[in-house]
Order: C-alpha cells, then structure tokens, then sequence
C-alpha cells in the first residue's frame, strides 16, 4: 500500500545532476555532503574521506572511513542512509557503526527519502547512472524496488529534491542545445504541463549558464541558483506559474531552515578586481540572511574555501565544509554565536 502510495507520488520523478567536484565555483557535489536530521540537531557529513555524524554533545563521530555520499534522513530522524563504494547502506542514529544495506538496490549515485513516508518502512529514492539515470523506489526494510522512469525515457538525472508534501519533485536534467547545459526540472502534479518548469533555460546563450541546486521554500516555491564561472545568482520559482523573478547576485549553494526564512549561501568577494571579476578559481565565503529584513552577514573568514552551507530545521545551526590543502574539514556554528566547531 505504501509503495503504490509513493509510486502516485513519484510517478513522473526525474532528478538533481551530479557534476565533477569543482570547488567554490557553484556546483559543487551533487548530490550535497551535509544533512540535517529533520526533527533534531543531528547532522551527517559525508566528507572526503569518511562518514561523520555530529551532535551539540558529542561532537563529530566517524561512522565510515572511505568516500562516502548523498547522506539522507527518513523524516522521523531515526534513520540514515548513505552511499559508500557505489552501494546504499543505512545505520539507525542510536547506533551509527551497524549499518546494513537494503535489499535490491544495486548501485547507486544518489538518495533521499519521501517526506511523507511510513516510519514502519521509509520510502528511499535512488538514482543509479552520472548523465542520465534510472530512477527507482524501494522500501529500506522491504524487497520490492520500483523503476520509475520510462526504459525509453531521454532524461539525464540525478538526486531528487521532494517537495514538502511529496507531491513534487525538483530535478536537475542535462540537455544539449547546442552544447551541454543544466535544466531546472519540475515533475509532479503542480508542474506545468508535468514536465519542464522553463522552456528557455540558456537565457539568450549567456556563456555557460546552468540551474541548479533547488531549495524548497514552500510547497510551491523553489529558491535555486542560475549562472556559472563566478557569476552565480538566486532565483525564486513558482512551480504553478513557471515564472521565476531575481532575488540575489553573487550567491550560490543556498539552504533554508524550515520556514523558509533564514538562508545561507556562498559568495565570492563582494568586491571584485575592476580587472578580472569574480573568477572561478576564487575562493567563496558562507553567508546568512534573513528574507524579512534582508540583513546579511558574513559567517565564515575572509579567504576561507568554504563549500555547501547547511542550516539545521529550525536556523538554530549552520554546517558548511572547508577546503583545506589536505582534505576537508566540518565546521558547525550556532546562529546567532561566532564560536566556530572545529571538526
């Protein structure tokens, strides 16, 4: 019953690209490296080498060493599920070390987690293929998987981002018009059409322009970056409407706690040489603001290479990830303190 639920739900789902690792340029990893817990202050990190957990209490604990991906909490929080060498696999929180993997998943690049699934068995989605992807359905504790795109189906996705009421789902889609670039993909009952959320996704072939990393606001409003080679930008989208409108420039790597208030972003020098701009070299800085005043402040040093900001639920914490010669390094801040957690 549940997995007919969420094949109503999924049942038109394409998904979030990955891209080649291309630090403070916008992309990033895709799917992202930090997760939250949704009903706690519980964050996963799956850096350059390990899997981590950490808490306000304990600090950061390593649940698996080797280059882990695409961490994802079932929406009662007591779950997680991760990609280690290709394979899902899933500890409960209370004891992080034994972890197990779901039946008939196979390979895997990417998942996440219907937010309105069971907690008796929590509906994964997983994405299989980089540059065009099967996408399938799979209870954690069950046997029964689910292909969800046509065989015959020409889309180039990855890593779905659900709507707050499951019933939609924000995608990224390679597409080649002339050349390869990256398309925002709406799918679900509010999409228009069920298909493409924007006809026109080069924007006058503006260089190398791409949309990604979709943030839901609302169950009906996305936040997302659209740019590329330093030049990055933050638009809003209504999925009913298909009209999007510009919210702010120079940002990129956007998260939003719960209520869709407080946001944090990357951003490059905000003053950049007269000569050269913002390059894609440049390293990017974490900053928060909040929607309501549009008050900014910048959260991580000057210089520092920082990646994939992440506010908890509720704003009470921001995570990102620093770029450091050898290797990566968690930080943890509490919003609204300076004091910097270390990991």
């Amino acid at each position: 019953m549940m997995i007919r639920c969420i094949l109503c739900i999924f049942a038109f789902i394409t998904a979030l690209a990955l891209l080649p690792e291309a630090y403070g340029n916008g992309y990033d990893d895709y799917p992202p490296d930090l997760a939250w817990s949704p009903v706690g202050d519980v964050l996963v990190a799956a850096l350059d080498d390990r899997l981590v957990i950490w808490t306000p209490d304990e600090g950061q604990i390593t649940v698996a060493e080797g280059e882990a991906a695409s961490p994802a909490f079932t929406p009662d929080g007591e779950w997680v599920a991760f990609i280690l060498d290709g394979m899902i696999h899933y500890f409960q929180v209370d004891t992080p070390h034994a972890f197990r993997q779901p039946v008939h998943t196979g390979e895997a690049v990417a998942c996440t987690f219907d937010p309105l699934g069971d907690h008796r068995d929590p509906v994964l989605c997983f994405t299989t293929q980089f540059l065009g992807s099967d996408i399938y359905v799979t209870g954690l504790f069950s046997g029964d998987t689910f292909v969800l795109l046509d065989e015959y189906s020409d889309a180039r996705v990855n890593a779905p981002v659900i709507s707050p009421d499951g019933s939609n789902i924000a995608c990224m889609n390679f597409a080649m018009n002339p050349t390869w670039y990256e398309e925002l993909y709406i799918i679900g009952a509010s999409a228009p059409s069920g298909r493409r959320a924007r006809a026109d996704t080069t924007f006058q072939n503006r260089g190398e322009w791409h949309e990604s990393k979709p943030v839901w606001i609302t169950d009906d409003v996305l936040l997302f970056q659209i740019g590329g080679w330093g030049e990055w930008e933050l638009r809003f989208l209504n999925i009913e409407s298909g009209i999007d409108k510009f919210f702010l420039d120079n940002a990129s790597q956007v998260s939003a706690a719960l209520d869709g208030q407080l946001l944090a972003f990357c951003r490059k020098d905000p003053l950049p040489s007269a000569d050269f701009g913002r390059a894609w070299e440049d390293p990017t800085t974490v900053w928060i603001m909040k929607r309501e005043t549009m008050y900014l402040r910048q959260v991580s040093e000057q210089g520092e290479w920082a990646i994939q900001p992440a506010l908890s639920p509720c704003g009470s914490y921001l995570a990102w990830i620093e770029m450091v010669p050898d290797g990566e390094v968690l930080k943890v801040i509490r919003v609204g303190q300076k004091k910097v957690h270390m990991q």
